[in-house]
């Protein structure tokens, strides 16, 4: 490895999405006319992709930690990664389906219904731990630094060993379910997420409460970060249209997100603005946790332009 290069591991799943836009208000019983995209996707492929593009290939190195089948998808997978300088040393192939996303959207663009199929990243646990493995020695015998990166798919056994082998002393850890289903296994649970920082919705901080009181974003910001607090916590609580808060040891910020006009598509508007969060604070290690998320908070807008 080149310790010139900061390191971040996305681990997670590889989906295909299959999008369904209607061009008509959907009606229970009856074909809608519409759009239907396909592409690759899943949070952990699409924060990769959002981070490669703003952070230098000269200074960061991104590397995917994921599964994927042998098919016709397969190539069309792994080129969108090589054409952004996403390393696919860890992408695993295994067996002949890949992991794939249904959803059906609503005419403004939010998501009416969606589907989740795993499969593939979720049998190949063993060897996604051994990768992980592989990684952890590389940096501890370096002694070099690295972020990691976790979308909700990766399961509570694979989580308990990274808790016990990747050290906050030289290894970032996030953690994105982007899904509330996700965290069924660790209900009234935040006190797990020692150590990482959290990346989540305000359904999700109830989940992680067992509370269901919590109406806003900042009463379940810091009631989440005064469980899982260390010396290098972050926990940042997302309330969609209404406000974005996040907390650390320094200060506790809050933005406004941008008003979304148009029909323009949701979906992996959240993984985006993540991925401008992380860049902004990466490229720019003093500036403050408001300036992060307010970067991040601005360039929504032309994400979701760009996918209109």
């Amino acid at each position: 490895m080149s310790l010139s290069k900061k390191k971040i591991y996305i681990f997670g799943c590889t989906m295909w999405d299959i999008v369904g836009k209607p061009l008509e208000p959907i009606s229970k019983g009856k074909d809608c006319s519409g759009i239907i995209n396909e592409r690759p996707g899943g949070v952990a492929f699409n924060i990769a992709l959002g981070l490669s593009k703003i952070l230098n290939k000269r200074s960061f190195e991104l590397s995917l930690v994921s599964a994927i089948g042998n098919n016709e998808k397969t190539s069309v997978i792994r080129t969108a990664l090589e054409e952004n300088n996403i390393k696919t040393k860890y992408l695993l192939i295994k067996g002949n389906q890949n992991d794939q996303y249904l959803s059906i959207e609503t005419e403004n663009g939010e998501i009416f219904g969606s589907i989740n199929s795993s499969s593939t990243f979720l049998s190949s646990q063993s060897d996604i731990i051994e990768q992980f493995d592989e990684i952890c020695l590389a940096h501890k015998n370096e002694n070099s630094n690295a972020i990691f990166i976790f979308d909700g798919n990766c399961t509570r056994e694979f989580l308990d060993y990274v808790k016990k082998e990747a050290t906050e002393n030289i290894f970032t850890k996030y953690f994105i379910p982007a899904n509330f289903l996700k965290l069924a296994d660790f209900k009234n649970d935040a006190k797990y997420f020692k150590g990482f920082n959290l990346f989540i919705n305000l359904k999700e901080a109830n989940i992680l409460l067992d509370l269901k009181k919590l109406t806003n974003a900042t009463d379940a910001s810091i009631a989440i970060f005064e469980k899982i607090r260390t010396e290098n916590s972050l926990t940042i609580v997302t309330d969609g249209p209404n406000i974005a808060c996040g907390v650390s040891n320094e200060e506790i910020a809050k933005v406004q997100p941008e008003v979304i006009r148009g029909s323009s598509s949701r979906l992996g508007a959240g993984d985006a603005f993540f991925a401008y969060f992380l860049s902004y604070k990466e490229l720019n290690p003093s500036a403050s946790l408001k300036k992060s998320l307010d970067t991040a908070n601005r360039k929504i807008q032309n994400y979701l332009k760009a996918n209109d």
